[in-house]
């Protein structure tokens, strides 16, 4: 909690200010987990390790991300 009251704090001391860092946040989350992915998949039975390590059940919704 103390983390959360620290950045509530933060985005209404510097309004114009936190936007940007947690769109950089967020970006790099999602490009963190995009590696990771590229990386697993690499390895052997990669892809059922996708498959189980985000828990996917429609799989024709991910053919992009697990060709």
């Amino acid at each position: 909690m103390n983390e959360i009251d620290r950045w509530v704090k933060y985005m209404k001391e510097n309004p114009s200010k936190w936007k940007k860092i947690h769109t950089e946040f967020i970006d790099a989350q999602f490009s963190k987990s995009e590696e990771f992915i590229k990386q697993l998949l690499k390895e052997p039975n990669g892809k059922e390790r996708v498959i189980n390590a985000y828990g996917l059940k429609n799989l024709k919704g991910y053919k992009g991300l697990l060709k």
